[in-house]
């Protein structure tokens, strides 16, 4: 992935400070490719616990980078119905942890949320300035952690994000693959609708938003740069069609079968917090800026290649 990020890299980016945290996660590790050449200060929960306020203001005001990529979050969205405590710290005390710092010492701050903002009630994407009406606890707090870091200020992006895959952490596309493989059949939700996102395609996006921030820090209109943006890639499918062309890219062999939501709960334990039927993401606002969104289906098959080539699922 080196070589793609040294090919697509910005031309105006200079050398800078970049703070990750969750550098551990795909996501995370993602960034660590697209920023490859940059000064990056890597922490997981082991390094930085996001939730301390007083430990996250020193860590930050000693290590002073000029970036923030928020790669941290609770993102078992089951479990968070159990533990709501736990995912509130992490999704919304940790974000406003971290913006207070990020505003008072004038870091640009990048942070990622989800679709799961949503009900699902709509039948077209939804658009930055559609009401969100989260139906799980992992989407509240996802959305509060928003608000927090909105109500902060200071120069800042929320990127909401959708159906998370790369080469990189556990995601669908690794499971499909590997089960495609092992399995004769396998049984995929066909009723709820979305875009499936390749980080590194998320990745590049960020890049370009804080290249336009760094090239006009405070200029007038630099402010319009700063704010919420939805980003996803082209296209939308059921989980059923994303797990069958995942099948087909990868040569498994398994038949793929669709069942609905509720098959899927009532055949499986743990299965607790209700998911938005349609959750698909308008990227209107942000492609204007001319970043682009490649169809889901090109960007599966570059990292499906790059799976099979590195043959570690």
């Amino acid at each position: 992935m080196v070589e793609k990020t040294k090919r697509r890299s910005g031309k105006n980016l200079q050398k800078m400070k970049i703070l990750i945290t969750g550098a551990k996660g795909q996501l995370g590790q993602t960034f660590q490719d697209v920023f490859v050449g940059h000064d990056l200060v890597l922490v997981d929960r082991e390094e930085l616990d996001i939730t301390d306020s007083e430990k996250v203001k020193k860590y930050v005001e000693a290590k002073k980078p000029e970036v923030i990529l928020n790669c941290a979050a609770y993102t078992a969205v089951d479990k968070a119905e159990e533990e709501p405590e736990i995912a509130r710290k992490i999704n919304v005390d940790g974000v406003k942890n971290l913006a207070q710092v990020a505003k008072k010492l004038d870091i640009i701050f990048v942070h990622f949320s989800t679709d799961f903002v949503f009900d699902g009630k709509k039948d077209i994407p939804y658009t930055e300035e559609d009401q969100p009406s989260p139906l799980s606890v992992y989407g509240k707090t996802k959305y509060q952690g928003e608000q927090a870091l909105a109500d902060t200020g200071g120069r800042y992006f929320i990127l909401r994000t959708s159906w998370l895959y790369s080469q990189h952490g556990k995601n669908f596309v690794k499971t499909i693959m590997k089960l495609g493989q092992e399995k004769d059949e396998l049984k995929i939700v066909s009723d709820q609708i979305g875009k499936p996102t390749y980080t590194y395609d998320l990745a590049f996006a960020v890049r370009d938003l804080i290249d336009f921030s760094v090239a006009q820090p405070h200029a007038p209109n630099s402010q319009k740069f700063y704010g919420l943006y939805n980003y996803s890639n082209e296209g939308e499918c059921s989980w059923f069609e994303f797990a069958k062309e995942i099948v087909k890219l990868s040569g498994g062999k398994a038949r793929v079968l669709p069942q609905t939501a509720y098959e899927y709960a009532a055949s499986r334990e743990g299965v607790t917090a209700e998911r938005p039927a349609y959750s698909s993401l308008n990227c209107d606002k942000i492609k204007k800026l001319g970043i682009k969104t490649p169809p889901w289906q090109e960007s599966l098959t570059k990292c499906i290649e790059i799976l099979k080539s590195n043959k570690e699922l």
